[in-house]
This record gives C-alpha cells, structure tokens and sequence, in this order.
C-alpha cells in the first residue's frame, strides 16, 4: 500500500502528468480518503444535532446551532495546533528520524491538551456570557448555555484525538482514526436519537441531550484511538520521557514556531465566525436559524477539503524534508489540479440543496426555510473558492512553515474586509440574508487570490527540520 510520504513518482513529471500518475493518486486516497471519512464523521454530529433539535423549534436549533459555534472555535484553536505540529512531525518522518518523529507527536499532544483545557475551564465559566452576546432572547440564551456547559467536557478528549490522529497521518495510518471516528459517530446517533426525544427507554433532554451524547460519543472515540496506539505498541505510542526529551532537545520549540501561529491562525478565523453569528443574532432569531441550519451543509463540504489538505500537508511536508524543492513544486500543482476539480463538483452538490433541503429540515417554518433555500445556492456559488483556500493554506503553506504569513493573510481578510461589510448589512442596511452570507464569504475571495499569489512565488518551500 502506498505511503502518503513515499510515493514513488517520476522525476521528470511535471504538474498535470503527475495528476494522473497512479503513485500519486494512490498517496492522496491513501490519506485523503481515511481523513475526509473521519472529518465527515465528526462533522455528522453537528448536522445530526441539527435535524434532530429542528423538530423542537426554531429557538432551539438557534441555540445549539450557536452553542455549536462556540465550540467551533475551541476545536479549530485544538486542531490548528495538532496540525501545525503535524508539519514538524511529518519532516522528520521524511527525513527518515523515528525516534525524533515519536518526540515531536508527544510534544504535540502536551500542548493541544495544555490548550483545550484552559478552553474547557472558558466555556464552564463563562457560559451564559458567551451566548448572551449574540442575543437578547432569553430562551435562546438559556437553552444555549445549558448546550455549552454540557457539552464543554468533550474538548480534552478532542484535543487527544486530533493530536494523535495528526501524528498517524504522518507515518500513513490514517484508517486508524476514520475507523474511530465511525465508533463514535454510531455512539452519538443511537444516544442522540434518545436523549433528545426520550427513546431507548431514556428521558427527553431537548438541547441538553444531544450535548451529552456529542460528550459521549467523543470520549468513545478517544479511548478507542488511545487504546489502538498504546496496546499495538504503535511507533506512535510515546511515554513521558519523549515528552521531556521534546522540551530539552529544541523539538518543542521548533512545533511552538509552527504550530502556535496555525493555532493562532485558526482560533481568529474561528473567532471571526463566530462574530458572523453575533452579528447574524442581532438582525433576528430567524436570521440565526437559517445560519444553524446552513452550517452543517457548509461544514460537510468542508470536510472533503480537510481530507485534501491535509493529506497535501503529509505529501509537501514529507517531500520537503527529503530536501527536493523542483518535485516538491511539481506535486505542489498536482495537488491544486485535483482540488479544483474535486471543488467544483463539490459546489454543484451544494447548489442541489435547494432542491432536498425542505426534506432534511421539515419541521422548520415555510419562511425560515424558503431563506434557508437561497442562502445554500449563494454557498454553491462561492464555496470553490473556500475550498482552494483549505487545500493552498493548509495544505501547502503551512506545510513550508509559511504559518505566520497565513496568520496575517486571514486576520486581513476576515476582520478589515469581510467583518465589517457583514456589519453594515446586518446592522445598518438590513438586507436580505442570502446577500449577507455573501458578504461573509468575501474574505474567501480576498483570501484565495492573496494566498494563491503566495504560491505561486515558491517563497513558501522551506525545510524545517535538521
């Protein structure tokens, strides 16, 4: 089986000739695929939660969809760090150092854990103010900080399922953490299905059921990842003393350069999104509603790219540490070919949503659904362009180390462009809400042709490691 960092490939191919070299695909399937399942996956919690809390009212779903938000947040503050660590991690198993590639996965773990636990302290204290700012309706507001509170325990589990994940992608097992994340996902829906609604012989938790069994399930799932690394005597399965040996020798310094400014990168995007939803709550609960109801669909899409970015961060930062910049380009640009083509098919299933969406959502009111129906068609429209940006800043960016200049670039595009002309159309012109979903997908444009300038100038091929 092909290995995402081995691929045999031809040396003289270029771009479009290595799209279509089987080594290549395979090392792209063998990563892509496992990942893009296992986001799916974590993603389908959301939208489960979503379809399942709709049936209930629309405050409800307005409330679990921005408690969902929240969280958002956390988990890309976590996962930033886990795969900006994974860049360090994936260029010593390139360079052929196993016992440095063990340290660098167990400093990675200690600092995505160090971060989610200071998230999951946030989120139990501070509950209520966190969605007391997006909304003035009180029911919105307690159902809200009683989905956050319940749910906060989750965030440790998560944190130590992304680490360990991102370090088995690195030396091609990322089956592992897919079939996990199925467990899980199974998990959640049975408990879901009757927390929610009192089946299974269980009492009706409303927002607080599905919380719980999102708690549940992400516990499963890390025990399970955990138990796999540790019992198989995994290369992964690192001790305390890797993890002392990551502080003295400079590996944590090296993930900290890295990995910090990818965490940084991520939790201000996310921070961004989450201000969208603020500002989404001001113009009115419907407003909120429709968001909540988009998200899951946007949030699946996205998850395809995850599995591409990330499995060009594995092939870039592997080819990188074998120190050959010319092959590095060249599969640099077949890595974009198969993202746009994977993007526009992509688009077109969202675009299809206006036609099945009154099906997924039925008990959601004619007028919040018919809102919900032209803001998908505006997120077919401009989702290529988030796609692109996934695969060209996660994937081959960050890759080269080129995290602090992501950082600026999504600071520049969220909070000078997009932030404040989504404010002026919610808060002073009160327009339609498909056009201010549009207005929150300009920093997406800005972005793409900023980043993709960027690439296109090679500045970005560094080697990381010795």
């Amino acid at each position: 089986m092909a290995d995402a960092g081995t691929a045999v490939i031809t040396a003289d191919s270029g771009g479009l000739r290595l799209a279509r070299d089987r080594g290549f695909i395979s090392a792209l399937v063998v990563t892509a695929v496992p990942v893009t399942l296992q986001a799916l996956m974590s993603t389908s919690r959301t939208m489960v939660d979503a379809v399942l809390v709709a049936r209930l009212g629309t405050d409800e779903i307005a409330a679990i969809g921005y408690g969902s938000r929240v969280f958002f947040v956390v988990m890309l503050a976590t996962m930033g760090m886990a795969d900006g660590g994974a860049v360090i991690i994936a260029q010593f198993r390139g360079s052929g150092d196993t016992v440095r590639t063990r340290r660098a996965a167990a400093v990675n773990t200690l600092i995505t854990a160090a971060i989610a636990l200071a998230a999951f302290l946030a989120c139990l204290i501070w509950a209520e103010p966190m969605v007391a700012v997006a909304t003035q309706d009180p029911r919105v507001v307690d159902l809200g900080s009683q989905y956050v509170r319940a749910v906060a325990g989750m965030i440790l589990p998560f944190a130590v399922i992304s680490s360990l994940a991102a370090a088995l992608r690195c030396v091609g097992q990322a089956r592992v953490a897919a079939a996990c994340a199925l467990v899980g996902v199974i998990v959640h829906l049975t408990l879901a299905y009757g927390l929610v609604f009192g089946h299974w012989g269980l009492h009706a938790y409303g927002v607080r059921g599905a919380a719980w069994a999102t708690l549940i399930s992400t516990c499963v799932e890390a025990l399970l990842l955990a138990s796999y690394v540790y019992l198989t005597g995994n290369v992964m399965a690192f001790r305390v003393r890797d993890c002392v040996d990551g502080f003295r020798n400079g590996i944590a310094a090296k993930i900290r350069r890295v990995g910090v400014p990818v965490a940084l990168s991520s939790t201000s995007w996310a921070l961004g999104i989450l201000v969208y939803s603020i500002l989404v709550g001001r113009a009115g609960t419907v407003e909120l509603a429709v968001l909540s109801m988009v998200n899951p669909l946007e949030s699946f899409a996205i998850a395809v790219f995850i599995g591409v970015s990330t499995a060009a961060g594995v092939m870039v930062g592997s080819s990188l540490g074998k120190r050959d910049p010319e092959q590095t380009w060249r599969l640099s640009k077949a890595l974009l070919l198969w993202s746009a083509g994977v993007a526009m098919v992509t688009g077109l299933i969202l675009l299809s949503a206006y036609l099945w969406l009154p099906f997924l959502y039925s008990g959601v009111g004619r007028t919040t659904l018919d809102i919900a129906r032209h803001t998908v068609l505006v997120l077919g429209g401009v989702f290529v362009f988030r796609a692109m940006n996934i695969t060209i800043q996660n994937g081959l960016l960050r890759a080269g180390g080129d995290t602090v200049f992501v950082l600026r670039v999504d600071i520049f595009t969220q909070w000078v462009v997009a932030i404040p002309v989504t404010a002026l159309m919610t808060l002073v012109w009160e327009v339609p809400f498909p056009l201010v979903f549009l207005a929150i997908n300009t920093e997406e444009i800005a972005r793409f042709f900023i980043s993709g300038i960027r690439v296109l100038r090679r500045r970005w091929m560094r080697v990381l490691v010795d």
